[in-house]
């Protein structure tokens, strides 16, 4: 079974909108890792989100890029101070491959628990529209790292943005990593 994990893409500030919905670049964004998960043949029954808004949006356009009647499901433990303990106990219902859009730092607990038997903290912390990308080899009974997508890498150097929304200069900043 594989599993993608999806950090929502980018929101509009808290102060515009309490409720936090995709931006324009966020909705851009989504599209395009949508799109490179078709392209490198990921094909998930159903994706699953959080209750939140700009996660569910992130799901349903994810979805319309893998052009595929794909059904959305919300997924319990997916919000920020939520249990990861919960969270995994919903993951082992899963059983076919699948997406799950979430929020940090959630979704960064969830991937160290997966993939790292012992309790350590978190040592990496996943960007807007960030995928993970798993699977779970049922001989070991263990989940292994597939590769690693920055939504950054989808976008000509031009137009990739730093972390002030600038266009980065750093054409050889770290497109995709892959094991």
């Amino acid at each position: 079974m594989e599993l993608v994990l999806i950090q929502n893409a980018e929101a509009i500030p808290k102060e515009l909108d309490p409720d936090r919905p995709l931006a324009a670049r966020g909705r851009e964004v989504a599209l395009q890792v949508g799109k490179f998960l078709k392209f490198a043949g990921i094909s998930p029954k159903k994706i699953f989100h959080s209750p939140k808004d700009r996660s569910r949006q992130t799901a349903e356009i994810v979805a319309k890029a893998l052009s595929r009647q794909i059904k959305l499901q919300l997924l319990k433990g997916l919000l920020p101070g939520d249990s990861i303990s919960d969270l995994l106990k919903e993951i082992k219902k899963i059983e076919e491959d699948s997406i799950i859009v979430g929020h940090e730092p959630t979704l960064s607990k969830l991937a160290v628990r997966l993939l790292v038997k012992s309790k350590v903290s978190p040592f990496f912390q996943m960007e807007p529209a960030s995928c993970l990308w798993l699977y779970y080899n049922e001989e070991e009974k263990g989940w292994y790292l597939k590769g690693f997508i920055r939504s950054q890498s989808l976008f000509a150097p031009e137009k990739r943005l730093n972390s002030k929304n600038k266009i980065s200069q750093n054409p050889l900043s770290l497109d995709i990593q892959s094991i």
